[in-house]
């Protein structure tokens, strides 16, 4: 099997291809259009530089590579949707960066690890429209809460007049964006209620207690309609809940810690399921109350049962059944 590595930058693509022994049969650089890859895949295919059915690897690079993908696909061209972590890691220590050398290590890396291998397929186009729409709502939702500080602020130091002016315009940005976010949020609606598949995803997700549209959403996006991950172990840990260790031989004990490379935004919709759950009587809370009540730190707590809302998600998603809360007579000591 041939694999082809693709790193990606704004203008151009640096391409590499392999053959089955690892040996570099091309490195060439495309304009970054999906015209550029359709031509260039069938020029090799042409020439019989690489069979049909040859991997390409990439690394997500948010809009750029989009265009890429897309084609890709379109060309039933099997897609590896690599992490950058994964591929640094598998390196080691280096010296030095270009893109082509990039483009290369790249598909070193996907012959390497091809056991590792999860391709794309059409839903992933789909995903990213909803990606797309909730990026949309997250960018207006963070524009209303700084007009609304800024609001504040501001009139502090205003005369009066200015003031009366400042607020009336003001109050007419904050309306604004709130149509906005209202409009953007039945466009995410309309849009899993068209999806058969997502939307039995969605609607398992928020049967857990805690969890609601938008990170039911937000879920559909990142886990890719959950299949990028294998278990609720890995979720925690790109989530940031998983804890680790931190030591060095006999002198170095630090306390134990999550990791700073986890994905923030998700972790703090995370962070407001947890406190949305403790609220609501059930076997969450009850073991909110329990841990509290025996000295265990608020946060510790209330990171453990951000990882309990992870397993109760992973549950209901491989059963297919919405979850259930125990009730707090049902619970087992």
């Amino acid at each position: 099997m041939e694999f082809i590595g693709m790193d990606v930058s704004k203008l151009h693509l640096d391409v590499a291809l392999l053959d089955q022994d690892g040996k570099v049969l091309e490195e060439v650089q495309v304009p970054n259009k999906g015209s550029s890859v359709r031509k260039l895949l069938s020029t090799w295919h042409k020439s019989r530089r690489c069979r049909v059915g040859t991997v390409v690897c990439l690394e997500p690079t948010g809009p750029y590579s989009f265009e890429a993908i897309k084609t890709l696909l379109d060309m039933s061209v099997p897609v590896w949707l690599a992490h950058p972590a994964d591929i640094k890691n598998s390196i080691g220590m280096t010296r030095g960066k270009s893109d082509q050398v990039d483009a290369l290590r790249i598909a070193q890396y996907a012959m390497r690890f091809r056991d590792k291998m999860q391709l794309l397929d059409e839903s992933f186009l789909r995903l990213q429209e909803l990606k797309d729409l909730l990026a949309m709502r997250d960018e207006f939702v963070r524009d209303r809460a700084k007009y609304r500080v800024q609001q504040g602020d501001r009139l502090r130091a205003m005369d009066k007049r200015a003031k009366s002016c400042f607020k009336r315009c003001s109050d007419k940005m904050i309306t604004l964006l709130d149509r906005s976010i209202l409009e953007v949020e039945k466009q995410i609606k309309d849009f899993l209620a068209s999806d058969p598949q997502l939307s039995t995803l969605r609607d398992l997700a928020m049967s857990v207690t805690g969890i609601g549209p938008v990170l039911s959403a937000t879920l559909l996006v990142v886990t890719r309609g959950f299949t990028r991950f294998d278990g609720p172990r890995q979720l925690n840990s790109y989530a940031g809940f998983a804890p680790y260790p931190y030591s060095s031989g006999t002198s170095i004990r630090g306390r134990t810690g999550v990791s700073p490379k986890a994905n923030k935004p998700l972790k703090a919709l995370f962070h407001m399921a947890a406190i949305n759950a403790v609220r609501v009587p059930g076997d969450l809370q009850d073991y909110y109350l329990r841990k509290l009540a025996q000295g265990k730190p608020k946060m510790s707590v209330l990171n453990a049962v951000r990882s309990k809302i992870v397993h109760h998600l992973w549950a209901v998603i491989k059963s297919g059944i919405p979850y259930t809360p125990f009730k707090a007579d049902l619970q087992m000591p």
